[in-house]
């Protein structure tokens, strides 16, 4: 643990943003989901809020996981075999056997930056008290938790989890145990969660996720209140939805946007924030762009000197070749006759022919 907590101090981008970058189960995209490594992983990046699902467990443990059963996709039974189907029910398993399933090491092709390691699915108060400490020793700002109950009528009925009011009423109570509501929201597909939960707890703020298509006027009848937030499916949102929305006060956060061109395309349309897999492109996303003569180079546009080309590396551009850097300045380099650069377009060595004689090729 203490390797991990030297390499976020070492890796975390001091950059932060008013705009809520939720990192998806995690850091989906590089690290095995909704693990305590993937909310590490996180870390590293300028998010703003973590965002996991949670399920029962047979003796009532809240357990980090997207599917109320061991996908086979992506674990592991206890002795390191291939799962069939939905075979292990995750409510009909103790906490003692959930955390003896593999649900890391797979190679994930649908995610090919993601590290493959051993881990197993854990219980949500364990993975609190890791990432809060993480971010005291980080020095870090704060982040949110957006925490799915992952529910459903198909699921309540097949026993995969027990009723809204008994399902709903454990995970509030675990994750009181540990946050306050201003650092926590609650969301669902399951909108009988969101009923529940604004009846019984109206102080927590929920999150209203959706996949069907977007009608700002009837999602709020349907859902019988405003809530805090409405997250749809980032390629059926318009600029009309966002507005709409807004104009009833509430924000608009969309999942689950990859890739740079779909973040800036989304960002664009007045978004509160965006659900990505890959928090390590929000630093990419965030980048100014800078005006032709100019590089974007730690937080600010750089003005490029005349003969020289942007750089990573510090001030912000090198000279090219033939030009050599003084001050802020590249200045020609001074060839000789019977001449020629090296490759590296900073020295020069005499042609085949000819001797050096101090800053001059002479004839042999």
């Amino acid at each position: 643990m203490a390797r991990i907590i030297l390499f976020l101090l070492l890796s975390w981008s001091c950059l932060s943003y008013s705009f809520d970058w939720q990192g998806h189960r995690g850091a989906r995209g590089l690290y095995p989901e909704n693990t305590i490594g993937s909310m590490l992983e996180a870390l590293k990046y300028p998010v703003t809020t973590l965002e996991l699902d949670v399920v029962l467990s047979k003796d009532q443990n809240v357990i980090v996981s997207h599917e109320p059963w061991m996908n086979k996709e992506i674990c592991l039974d206890p002795e390191g075999k291939r799962i069939k189907g939905r075979e292990f029910n995750i409510y009909k398993l103790t906490l003692d056997q959930i955390i003896k399933f593999d649900c890391g090491s797979i190679p994930y092709a649908r995610f090919p930056e993601q590290q493959n390691v051993t881990v197993g699915k854990p219980k949500l108060e364990t993975l609190l008290d890791v990432t809060e400490t993480t971010l005291k020793q980080l020095n870090r700002k704060e982040v949110g938790y957006n925490i799915e109950i992952k529910s459903s009528p198909e699921e309540e009925r097949d026993g995969f989890q027990p009723d809204v009011p008994t399902f709903s009423d454990i995970v509030v109570k675990a994750i009181k145990n540990k946050l306050p509501e201003s650092r926590f929201t609650i969301q669902s597909f399951d909108w009988r969660v969101l009923r529940y939960i604004h009846k019984k707890y109206p102080e927590i703020r929920l999150v209203a996720l959706s996949e069907d298509e977007i009608s700002p006027e009837k999602e709020i009848e349907k859902l019988g209140f405003k809530p805090y937030i409405f997250s749809p499916f980032y390629q059926d949102l318009k600029q009309s939805h966002v507005d709409a929305f807004h104009r009833m006060g509430v924000k608009v956060i969309p999942w689950t946007v990859n890739s740079v061109e779909d973040m800036r395309r989304i960002k664009s349309l007045g978004v509160d924030g965006i659900i990505t897999d890959y928090p390590n492109r929000i630093e990419v996303v965030e980048q100014k762009r800078c005006q032709e003569g100019f590089n974007y180079f730690e937080g600010n546009c750089i003005k490029l000197p005349s003969h020289s080309l942007p750089s990573s590396s510090n001030p912000g551009w090198v000279c090219r070749p033939g030009y050599i850097q003084k001050r802020s300045k590249c200045i020609k380099i001074n060839v000789p006759s019977h001449a020629h650069l090296l490759e590296d377009g900073k020295t020069w060595e005499c042609d085949p022919g000819y001797v050096r004689y101090r800053s001059t090729c002479k004839k042999k």
